[in-house]
């Protein structure tokens, strides 16, 4: 799949997901986890994410870490 997408404006793409709706927001997502998951192991993916997760700040981290809650009663 990179070689589909060469010369891709990350900062732009993720400007204007953020200024889309939830239903866009979630088509991404979930087609990001998607192709994560075709990568062979659960392994891989963990680790691919925690390379990402090592870059982000703590304020960065806080904003998206409502994509991962699983609320309770």
């Amino acid at each position: 799949m990179r070689l589909g997408l060469q010369d891709v404006e990350w900062e732009y793409v993720g400007a204007k997901l953020a200024q889309d709706d939830d239903e866009a927001q979630a088509k991404f997502f979930k087609s990001f986890i998607k192709e994560c998951l075709s990568w062979g192991t659960q392994y891989q993916v963990e680790l691919q994410l925690a390379m990402v997760n090592d870059k982000l700040t703590a304020d960065e981290k806080n904003v998206i870490g409502m994509l991962g809650y699983e609320g309770g009663e």
